[in-house]
């Protein structure tokens, strides 16, 4: 487990664009996901690298993350417009539970309109490089836990950003093993979009075990959403090309 970092980046409030914003879609392309632990963990690492991604925001590649008790935060990374001529990522760890609390300037009250906490960041990528939100359940106080958000370079074990974190009930517990996701068009220019990213092999750790699991999955819904998608094996993991029925090649 990595250690909370204090918040260094600028606040939330100026970074925050979550899935929904202004935009509603009855279904989405749908993302399953395991670690392959028999447990709830305490640590997930969900990493994904980007291949290619238009200089422009629209599209949310999100995991569920659902706890112990039902709670569900969301986590995951949005491509956004270069800055200082660097392709950049912002990176979410969120939090719908009424009974969130945050102090880190990462985070803003609130998540899509609703109650709840939402901490962002943003960094500059590098394509092809393998990214992770790295969640963890920091600690308790017998009354609440610490949830944390970091980003790491999975290749090389390095800190990257720290997205933000939140108190939420003690009784939210740990993460469940295995869950799904969605790939959102979060706005309406998402539709008009094309990203290829690969999804890498969840990681779950429990107790001083790590466990490994297999590449996530990606189906379509039968209707519903501007966005459709295409799957292709790599010895990097599952390639995943998102393309909005409005996009329109160019050269």
């Amino acid at each position: 487990m990595k250690p909370l970092r204090l918040a260094t980046a600028a606040g939330a409030a100026v970074l925050l664009t979550l899935g929904a914003a202004g935009e509603s879609w009855a279904s989405t392309p749908t993302v399953r996901w395991t670690t392959g632990a028999p447990t709830p963990v305490t640590e997930l690492t969900l990493p994904m690298s980007f291949e290619s991604a238009p200089d422009a925001s629209g599209i949310y590649f999100a995991y569920y993350t659902t706890l112990e008790s039902g709670t569900r935060p969301y986590a995951g990374f949005q491509p956004k417009p270069a800055v200082n001529g660097k392709p950049t990522l912002q990176a979410i760890f969120s939090s719908f539970n009424a009974n969130a609390t945050t102090t880190d300037s990462h985070c803003t009250y609130g998540a899509d309109g609703g109650a709840g906490v939402s901490c962002a960041v943003q960094f500059p990528y590098t394509k092809g490089t393998m990214y992770a939100v790295e969640l963890s359940r920091v600690s308790d106080d017998g009354t609440t836990q610490l949830m944390n958000g970091e980003v790491v370079n999975t290749e090389t074990g390095a800190d990257v950003a720290h997205i933000g974190s939140f108190r939420l009930p003690v009784a939210s517990g740990r993460f469940k093993a295995a869950d799904q996701g969605f790939i959102e068009p979060y706005l309406t220019a998402g539709c008009s979009q094309q990203v290829t990213v690969i999804y890498g092999k969840p990681v779950g750790t429990e107790a001083g075990n790590t466990y490994t699991g297999s590449l996530p999955t990606v189906t379509d819904p039968a209707s519903g959403s501007c966005l459709s998608s295409t799957s292709t094996d790599t010895a990097a993991g599952r390639q995943v090309t998102v393309t909005g029925d409005n996009f329109t090649p160019t050269g």
